[in-house]
């Protein structure tokens, strides 16, 4: 497991690499350690090619064996092979994967120009309220009833409204909690419709924690109203739920990314 962890980490061609020449009339074979292939010849003569080293490789179909691990390294590193037949014609060539997602800003940005982007935000809107509620109702099954279950989702999932136990000073840090996490991701507070309809990304990702927040700590923080308790509050709640934002956004780029291909 250990090899496979390094080797995904494939060290890429540094500056000055050249192109890696395997043919001859000997057969050769080639493998590979974490950083190097290897190349054994039929006299059991092993010479070692550091990947820093190789920007690509030109090889003979007729007498160079390759294994399944030295193609693998390869194809990490992004070292592109092309195999030539006996007359130096090319038979075949393999290259790394490129793999290019766009940008959550850039996608949020297409996503919105489109007709129904500010219904698609909606609908993405009440999916994570759901999660909000969900994962809530299972932290809290031995006193939920499916009356109160009903209740909650007419009133968080589809009005948007919950009963508020968090000091309001508690909202403006999450509020500007928010704000420098988007200002990382390069991302607007807000994002602006076809039709100049505005969505609050920062308001709506700020209310997604509020309630995750609210829904936590229930009636414990009723009492916080000081500055510096409403503070500590927060810094050891964020600090405990560090990945939530995260899982919004991640979730947010999924779901626009997925809007964008149908």
């Amino acid at each position: 497991m250990l090899k496979n962890k390094q080797q995904s980490r494939a060290v890429k061609p540094g500056p000055g690499a050249r192109a890696l020449y395997l043919g001859g009339r000997d057969h050769k074979r080639v493998s590979c350690t974490d950083e190097a292939l290897v190349v054994t010849n039929e006299r059991a003569q092993v010479m070692r090619f550091p990947l820093v080293r190789v920007a690509r490789v030109v090889s003979s179909a007729d007498v160079v064996d390759w294994s399944g691990p030295a193609l693998a390294l390869c194809m990490q590193a992004g070292i592109g092979i092309t195999w030539l037949d006996a007359h130096g014609q090319a038979v075949g060539s393999i290259y790394a994967q490129k793999r290019s997602t766009a940008s959550l800003a850039a996608v949020l940005e297409l996503w919105a120009e489109r007709a129904d982007g500010l219904q698609l935000y909606q609908n993405w809107l009440r999916a994570r309220r759901m999660d909000t509620l969900v994962r809530w109702t299972q932290e809290n099954s031995a006193t939920d009833t499916p009356q109160r279950w009903e209740a909650s989702k007419r009133e968080y999932v589809y009005a948007a409204r919950y009963t508020v136990h968090l000091p309001i000073a508690l909202r403006s840090l999450c509020l500007a909690y928010v704000a420098a996490q988007l200002n990382e991701h390069g991302l607007t507070p807000q994002l602006w419709g076809p039709r100049l309809e505005m969505m609050d990304l920062d308001e709506d990702l700020c209310e997604l924690l509020w309630a995750e927040m609210n829904l936590g700590t229930g009636t414990l923080a009723d009492k916080a109203d000081e500055p510096a308790t409403a503070t500590q509050l927060f810094e050891r709640w964020s600090a405990r739920n560090a990945s939530a934002l995260t899982l919004h956004l991640v979730h947010l780029h999924r779901t626009a990314l997925k809007a964008m291909h149908t």
